[in-house]
């Protein structure tokens, strides 16, 4: 029995993007990204204290971002090993998908960081800048920033939500410990970033946000057939 495609898009779409639109309409309303980082900052004497600190800098941001390159590297080898191993091409496929949409969901969130120029927390007044704190909707009209929107550092995790879709090629319930990773890693990087004053956390959701229906979109454009076609439910030989 096939997977209805209308239960999938509802599930992996309109859910998200209902949570999406609650979850941002709360961060603006309740001024959480004001909140929180007047927080940090006041828990760090007003200032920026572990901004350069080696757990912060050196081992969350700089080691974050090469934990993810070398996770890139092990996928394109064993897309390569699929290439030539026979035993292993009904991975190739999956593998390829993965590949795909890792690669691109960062570079699209960079893209959107340069071009959006929605400013980080340290240039604000409050936290030592010289700009008046306005909320991420009015710094879509100003896009006078350094460009800290979305979170470029959290979609080094956050990219790898595309390990859920890629244990949906096998219907493998290992894809909610994919998930789970990556949500784990995108959430720790982006609280590094936080602390350090370089993002709020609405920067964060729309990282998530991004990297999530860029992996939708290239599991549909990738597999369509494979949704519509060879989701199925397997029965016991005897059945």
């Amino acid at each position: 029995m096939a997977i209805n495609n209308s239960v999938f898009l509802r599930q992996h779409l309109l859910y998200p993007v209902l949570f999406l639109m609650a979850a941002s309409f709360a961060i603006i309303h309740f001024n959480i990204d004001m909140r929180l980082e007047d927080y940090f900052y006041a828990l760090q004497g007003h200032s920026w204290a572990w901004k350069n600190s080696w757990v912060a800098e050196a081992l969350l941001h700089k080691g974050g971002r090469e934990l993810s390159i070398f996770l890139g590297a092990i996928v394109i080898c064993a897309l390569c090993l699929s290439l030539f191993l026979k035993s292993q091409s009904h991975i190739r496929k999956p593998l390829a998908y993965l590949f795909l949409a890792v690669a691109g969901a960062s570079p699209l969130v960079g893209l959107l960081k340069a071009s959006l120029d929605i400013s980080c927390p340290w240039e604000f007044g409050r936290y030592g800048g010289a700009l008046s704190y306005v909320d991420v909707i009015q710094q879509l009209h100003l896009r006078n920033g350094e460009g800290c929107f979305p979170a470029a550092h959290a979609s080094a995790g956050y990219s790898w939500v595309a390990l859920y879709f890629f244990g949906l090629f096998f219907q493998s319930r290992l894809r909610w410990l994919g998930l789970a990773g990556a949500l784990g890693c995108g959430i720790l990087f982006g609280f590094t970033q936080q602390i350090r004053g370089a993002h709020f956390l609405s920067h964060d959701l729309w990282s998530l946000a991004v990297c999530w229906f860029y992996s939708l979109s290239v599991y549909l454009v990738f597999s369509h057939s494979y949704v519509k076609n060879h989701i199925r439910i397997r029965m016991p030989v005897n059945a």
